[in-house]
């Protein structure tokens, strides 16, 4: 969105291309885990990592590592017995058993090898020391259970963090998002859905506890033509440039506010519309900060601090709420980077960080204040 090596005014502060690119990259790390779905996911995650860690014998691992090479091969082939069996029993694979200890050994490493991780820290010995099959076989069974599940979390969790990733680059990469770039971006971040519909949404759907019903399927594409059509005629506003030269301080201020409205109208509009059958929050607010970023604000994070606000805001149509809610999370957002970017020349040698400018201050912040260079 910014030409290289050129500055890049946001919020009134101007940032140097390679801290603009540090500081926006760390914000999409941060957008991604503000989506409530996605922080589901990396959630389950945990559930099962805690759960597996938690069964997970490491005096086991070490007896293990103490044994025989002929006791170590031993216990290797019925691991790879049970564990091949437990999976045949659920189906994991289709291939039919012949019960010979290469065929076991050829499916164990096709279908479960991610088991080699975890296995040994579920292996049972007796008072004796001698290898428990019994025992083990059950604590396999709940191995068994966590670990594909575990192992499904992960990539799920992973990907649709990659997607939203990937959409927002997406997003950033086009100077203006029209309806085919919103239905493209909405395809990224449903990318890894195993359940992804392409399009507009092809059956009508809910959104839990809206006192509101979205748009009807049939009528998604023209009232997504009549939000568009209404955004880009600013939705009756007078859309002014913030950073004009020579004008007072509150008049900034003004001018920005409304930026933010328009914003504001935009977004509860698009989500009350609810055009796609899942992603419809991932994508609005991707489009949100796109369009905030163009307008050379800082971008927007719905954390869960005020989420329920947001969701609230958009329930009630309550444009003047969102547009503060919009305005104090931008300004946050803004001061972090400032404070970052600060922080990251104060952690630099003498020699090196006087050679570099800190975000370059103007008046958009600071009323009667001229802009100048200040350096470390």
């Amino acid at each position: 969105m910014s030409k290289k090596n050129v500055d890049v005014i946001i919020g009134g502060k101007r940032f140097s291309p390679y801290v603009y690119g540090f500081l926006l990259n760390g914000f999409k790390e941060a957008f991604s885990h503000s989506s409530l779905t996605i922080e589901q996911a990396f959630s389950d995650l945990d559930y099962y990592k805690v759960l597996l860690d938690t069964s997970f014998d490491q005096a086991a691992v070490q007896y293990y590592k103490m044994l025989s090479n002929g006791k170590r091969s031993h216990i290797r082939e019925t691991i790879h017995q049970i564990i091949v069996f437990l999976g045949k029993n659920v189906a994991a694979f289709e291939d039919k058993l012949t019960g010979e200890q290469k065929q076991i050994d050829q499916l164990y490493h096709k279908y479960f090898q991610y088991f080699d991780d975890y296995v040994l820290g579920y292996l049972k010995f007796d008072e004796k020391g001698e290898f428990d099959r019994v025992a083990t076989f059950h604590n396999m069974e709940s191995l068994f259970v966590n670990l594909p599940r575990y192992k499904k979390m992960y990539y799920k969790a992973v990907n649709m963090k990659r997607d939203n990733l990937d959409a927002f680059d997406y997003a950033l990469s086009l100077e203006d998002i029209k309806i085919p770039d919103v239905i493209q971006i909405n395809s990224i971040v449903n990318r890894s859905d195993e359940d992804k519909v392409d399009g507009f949404k092809k059956t009508n759907n809910d959104i839990l506890n809206a006192r509101f019903t979205p748009t009807d399927k049939k009528e998604v594409m023209n009232e997504m033509e009549r939000l568009f059509k209404d955004y880009h005629d600013n939705f009756g506003l007078e859309i002014l440039d913030p950073y004009e030269a020579n004008i007072p301080y509150q008049e900034r201020l003004n001018r920005a506010y409304v930026i933010f409205k328009k914003e504001a109208i935009f977004h509860i509009r698009f989500e009350r519309i609810h055009p796609f059958n899942d992603g419809n929050g991932r994508t609005g607010r991707i489009i949100l900060n796109h369009h905030l970023l163009n307008e050379s604000m800082a971008p927007v994070l719905i954390t869960d601090v005020i989420s329920n606000d947001y969701k609230k805001f958009i329930n009630d149509y309550d444009v003047e709420s969102l547009t503060k809610l919009f305005w104090n999370s931008s300004s946050q957002q803004l001061t972090n980077w400032v404070s970052l970017d600060k922080a990251r020349l104060y952690g630099k040698k003498e020699d090196n960080y006087k050679k570099e400018k800190f975000s370059e201050l103007s008046d958009f912040d600071k009323p009667d204040k001229k802009k100048k260079k200040v350096f470390f």
